[in-house]
């Protein structure tokens, strides 16, 4: 896949066709899901609900205040409960919309913060938790807009897009060089474009209402990432936002750099002084 363009390509569509995904498609969803990196060992899977009343079943249940988008079907990650398993689950689920996209559907997260009730509703058996749901579908095009792609100051994209789209927050306010003092500087001459690169697909993963909680630190090869919880944006869909942003940026910078890890998430041993504002949180980190 070429995830650069896939990522840049992607947009969260609420309204769909009523057409049926096709069986071979949703076979191909299911295998592609057995090869998809994850952030650590953790027993997850998948189950696509795709009967005529799943949207009705849903609604009410999952999505933004009850909202489940009437979408044809639905991708529902079951996960063990780890710490960490919802960030790992924006980790695969972020992978698997490309894929989507890739494939030709549309998608949209949903909100998914009643596991339970989501699997009373869809008569799963499972000892595992409800991590994400996806719906997705034919999207239907939305409403063209103006969309600026703002990749750093002296680059900046301006192009008619269709879909759901709300302000992102330019890369040049996502990313600081050594601590938050210093905003990283995408125009130096010795700064990495393919840095550049992973922190510009970081920001075009979804992000419920586009708050985009997440902050990097670059540090030569070394990336530390930082969260902030908000009292608008739910735990459940942060740390899937969190996790979706993670790959993004991790699948550009391997795709560039053969042989790099992927994102550890034990930082107790980081005692760095990154003068980050209270409210953020070293979350992860990730060597060149």
């Amino acid at each position: 896949m070429n995830y650069l363009e896939l990522i840049e390509n992607r947009n969260s569509i609420r309204d769909f066709y009523k057409k049926k995904i096709e069986q071979s498609k949703t076979d191909e969803l299911i295998s592609f899901f057995n090869s998809v990196p994850k952030l650590f060992e953790v027993n997850a899977q998948i189950l696509i609900a795709n009967d005529d009343d799943t949207a009705n079943r849903l609604s009410g249940v999952a999505g933004y205040r009850g909202n489940a988008f009437n979408a044809p079907a639905y991708l529902v990650i079951l996960s063990e409960e780890k710490d960490n398993y919802l960030v790992n689950a924006g980790f695969m689920a972020e992978n698997l919309i490309l894929k989507l996209e890739e494939m030709g559907l549309s998608s949209c997260f949903l909100t998914s913060d009643n596991s339970d009730m989501i699997k009373k509703v869809l008569l799963i058996e499972s000892d595992l938790t409800v991590a994400g749901v996806i719906a997705f579908g034919y999207g239907k095009k939305e409403r063209e807009t103006t969309k600026l792609d703002i990749h750093s100051p002296s680059n900046v994209g301006i192009s008619n897009k269709a879909g759901h789209i709300a302000p992102k927050i330019a890369t040049t306010a996502l990313a600081f060089d050594s601590d938050f003092n210093t905003p990283y500087n995408f125009d130096d001459e010795c700064s990495d474009p393919v840095i550049a690169d992973a922190v510009y697909a970081a920001s075009l993963s979804p992000s419920f209402l586009n708050h985009q909680n997440y902050r990097f630190v670059i540090n030569g090869t070394h990336i530390y990432l930082f969260n902030r919880f908000d009292e608008i944006v739910i735990k459940n869909d942060n740390l899937l936002g969190l996790g979706a942003a993670m790959f993004n940026f991790y699948i550009i910078l391997s795709s560039k750099y053969s042989g790099i890890g992927n994102w550890s998430l034990d930082v107790s041993n980081i005692k760095d002084d990154f003068k980050n504002p209270s409210d953020y949180t070293l979350v992860a980190a990730l060597d060149i």
